[in-house]
C-alpha cells in the first residue's frame, strides 16, 4: 500500500514523568476531529478500528519522526476512552538520556504519532455515522506506525493537522449514499470565518468576523444559487449557428433553441432537436404570402424540388447532411 503517513500532535503530561523508572505516559490519539485538505478527519477508536500491531511489535520513540534518531521503546500501546495511549521508556544512551532531560526542562513539549488511514467512511453534510455528524471523512480502520517527541505539538484544538501528503492514493475509501445538504446556514457560515480567524488572529476574530460575515453570508448564498445553475454548454460560435440554422426553419424553433441552451444542452443535443423539427410535416397552409414568394406547404413551390422518401433512413448520406445544414433544401416524406 502506497499510502502516506498522516500525524497528529497532543502536550506532554510531565507529571507522568518518571525519573526513576525513565518513562513517561504518552497520548497519541482521540477523536477530535482534525481539518485536512478533504475536510475533518476523524479516527474511530472502537476494538476493531485501531491496529496497534506494528506499534507492539516494531515499537520505536523517535525524535521529532527521525527514524536515525531513536531516543527509546514504546511499552503497552493502548486504546482508553477512545484515546490511544502508551508508556516510552527512555535508552540509556546519548540519545535517550537527552529528550528525558529535554522533558524534564520542558524544551519537549509534545507528543506526535505517525499513522495510516486503510479505510475512510465518508460522512455526507446532514448525515451522521457512529455519532459523528458530516461532513466528515471518518477512518474506520487505521494503524499507528511510529510515536515521536517534538518540540512544538500542535494544535489540535484550531482543527489543523499535518499530512505528508495531498492525496487518498491508496485508501479504501466507502461511499456515502446519503444525498448531501450543500445549504449552509448562517450560523453555519459564522462558525467557518471564525474558526479561521482564530487560526490566523486569535485576539481579533470576534472583531473581525462580526463585521464581515453578513457580506460573507451573501456572497456564499449568491455563489451556492450561481452553481446551482444550468451550465452553458455551447460556445459563442456554436450558439450563433445553431440560431442560423433554427432561423431557416421557423421563429419558433429559434426560440426552442434557446431554451435548450439555457437549459444546458448541449450542441450535439440541440443540432439533433434541429433535425427533428426539420423533418416534420411543413404547414399546409404556409403557400409564402402570394405569387413569386415559394411558400413551404403544399400549396406551394420549394426553390429546389426535392425527392420523397418514405421515412429517414432512406435518406441518402449527402442529401442527410444537407438537410442539417440547410433546412431550406428539405426532402419530403410520403
Amino acid at each position: 500500500m502506497k499510502t502516506e503517513f498522516f500525524y497528529r500532535s497532543y502536550d506532554l503530561d510531565r507529571a507522568t514523568l518518571n525519573k526513576e523508572k525513565r518513562s513517561i505516559e504518552l497520548p497519541f490519539s482521540s477523536e477530535t476531529p482534525i481539518l485536512r485538505f478533504m475536510g475533518n478527519e476523524v479516527l474511530l477508536h472502537g476494538p476493531n478500528n485501531v491496529d496497534l500491531s506494528r506499534l507492539r511489535a516494531n515499537g520505536s520513540a523517535l525524535f521529532n519522526h527521525n527514524p536515525d534518531n531513536i531516543i527509546g521503546r514504546i511499552k503497552n500501546p493502548r486504546i482508553e476512552n477512545k484515546r490511544g495511549k502508551a508508556t516510552l521508556i527512555f535508552d540509556d544512551d546519548e540519545d535517550g538520556n537527552r529528550a528525558l532531560f529535554k522533558v524534564e526542562s520542558g524544551s519537549l513539549k509534545g507528543a506526535s504519532v505517525g499513522y495510516k488511514v486503510l479505510k475512510f467512511r465518508e460522512v455526507m453534510r446532514g448525515e451522521e455515522y457512529e455519532g459523528i455528524k458530516g461532513p466528515a471523512m471518518v477512518a474506520t480502520r487505521w494503524a499507528p506506525y511510529e510515536i515521536s517527541l517534538t518540540p512544538i505539538p500542535a494544535d489540535v484544538s484550531v482543527g489543523i493537522g499535518r499530512c505528508a501528503t495531498r492525496s487518498l492514493e491508496g485508501i479504501d475509501i466507502e461511499k456515502s449514499n446519503f444525498k448531501e445538504d450543500t445549504t449552509m446556514t448562517p450560523e453555519e457560515i459564522r462558525e467557518m470565518i471564525q474558526a479561521e480567524f482564530k487560526r490566523i488572529l486569535p485576539e481579533t476574530a470576534k472583531q473581525i468576523t462580526d463585521s464581515v460575515v453578513p457580506e460573507v453570508v451573501t456572497q456564499v448564498r449568491a455563489a451556492i444559487a450561481e452553481d446551482a445553475k444550468p451550465k452553458i454548454l455551447v460556445t459563442g460560435e456554436e450558439y450563433n449557428n445553431l440560431m442560423s440554422r433554427a432561423g431557416a426553419i421557423s421563429d419558433e424553433a429559434k426560440l426552442k433553441v434557446a431554451d435548450m441552451v439555457g437549459e444546458g444542452r448541449d450542441s450535439q443535443y440541440v443540432t439533433a432537436e434541429l433535425l427533428k423539427l426539420a423533418t416534420a410535416d411543413p404547414d399546409a397552409t404556409d403557400t409564402g404570402g402570394g405569387e413569386g414568394n415559394q411558400g413551404t406547404g403544399h400549396d406551394g413551390k420549394r426553390s429546389n424540388t426535392p425527392t420523397q422518401y418514405s421515412k429517414v433512413e432512406d435518406v441518402p448520406d449527402d442529401v442527410f447532411a444537407r438537410m442539417v445544414t440547410e433546412p431550406n433544401t428539405m426532402p419530403t416524406f410520403n
